[in-house]
């Protein structure tokens, strides 16, 4: 990031702890007095979905790189159940031939 907007981080930080002291709260749990509670909080949860998200990317969603190579990505039907689908046509100019 660049220095500028190193500042306005910071200063927006300092801003809504500021924001949060001049405004009165009705506190219901001893943890909500503590200053600057639910900045620290809602900091450390996007920090949390950050990693979390990165994780579930790297090991539940994202394919390695010969994932079609090894599995095929000619006939999706055949890569899930190892039956070629009917639907397809061993040869695809056969297709073109019955038509002229």
């Amino acid at each position: 990031m660049k220095r500028w907007q190193w500042a306005l981080l910071v200063a927006l930080v300092v801003g809504s702890l500021v924001a949060e002291q001049l405004v009165h709260h009705e506190h219901h749990y001893w943890f909500t007095d503590i200053p600057g509670f639910f900045v620290i909080y809602g900091f450390i949860g996007c920090v949390a979905i950050i990693f979390l998200s990165k994780w579930y990317g790297k090991f539940g969603v994202q394919r390695p790189e010969n994932y079609w190579e090894v599995h095929g990505d000619a006939d999706p039907h055949e890569a899930r159940t190892g039956v070629p689908d009917p639907g397809l046509a061993d040869d695809p100019e056969a297709d073109d031939e019955g038509e002229r």
